[in-house]
């Protein structure tokens, strides 16, 4: 996994917030299974926004119940910012690989259905197969829940169109899946592990839906963000991309609408799909 920056993972963090407000049937599916004081393990934690929001909403449907929380993330300059934001969290400095070894050095032993459950937001997309697989082993182990939030797709849509539009995106879905990383399929992908484990698994959408000129700086942010890799994947697209985000940066400013597609995914090996 590689670090996003902190200044992206803050400016994207209401439009976040706001495209998980569809996400609160699965976490209310889920708080109504936990039993006892659970472990909660967030993967990717990065700053720890994905960790303080799932806090928020997890305390008032758990009664007062114990919520043990674990940040694990491979940067260790992100956990810096996230043990300030939750203080009362363990920092755990390792690849997702290692998420079997902390949930169980985290667990009291091998517990029953709902002590564990692992939740993320935004992270799926750059997890390779082999990450995934030790995921879903780990909730199968300790009959545990999983939570997946804002796992992009390949799917977004401007109004209005733009010829150029599906060059763009084609190029950018193919630079998320560099390195063995799974991209647009990462939370396809998890769901399917889910269900190979015999879990119980349920999808959702959770867009994020931004209209100009109220969500101009983010909007203009993203395109900047999606060019920048769709020209570092395909350098031939160059002056097509410039031409093409001079056009959209300037309807940013005035009626541009942009609607990103993500999938969010629960699973639940205490129970068989």
């Amino acid at each position: 996994m590689t670090a996003a920056a902190h200044d992206w993972l803050d400016m994207r963090l209401p439009v976040d917030d706001e495209a998980r407000r569809h996400a609160l049937p699965l976490l209310d599916k889920a708080a109504a299974r936990l039993i006892g004081p659970v472990t909660v393990i967030d993967i990717g934690a990065g700053t720890g926004n994905s960790a303080l929001w799932f806090d928020r909403h997890l305390r008032p449907r758990l009664d007062g119940r114990e919520i043990n929380w674990v940040l694990l993330d491979a940067d260790a300059d992100s956990l810096g910012v996230a043990s300030r934001a939750l203080p009362e969290a363990t920092t755990v400095t390792a690849p997702i690989t290692s998420l079997p070894d902390v949930a169980a050095e985290h667990l009291r032993g091998e517990s029953a259905s709902g002590h564990l459950l692992v939740t993320c937001s935004a992270v799926c997309d750059v997890l390779t197969p082999a990450d995934v697989d030790v995921v879903a082993q780990t909730l199968h182990r300790f009959g545990g829940m999983g939570l997946f939030l804002l796992s992009i797709t390949d799917e977004w849509s401007l109004s209005p169109v733009d010829p150029r539009d599906e060059a763009i995106g084609s190029a950018f879905a193919a630079h998320q899946q560099r390195e063995g990383r799974l991209g647009a399929e990462g939370g396809a992908a998890m769901a399917a592990a889910g269900r190979r484990i015999g879990a119980e698994v349920t999808s959702s959408a959770s867009p994020w839906q931004l209209d100009a000129p109220d969500d101009s700086e983010f909007i203009s942010r993203f395109l900047m963000e999606r060019v920048e890799a769709a020209v570092e994947e395909a350098p031939g697209l160059r002056d097509a991309a410039d031409e093409w985000l001079s056009v959209r940066l300037e309807q940013a400013k005035v009626d541009l609408s942009v609607v990103v597609d993500h999938l969010d995914v629960f699973i639940d090996a205490g129970r068989r799909g």
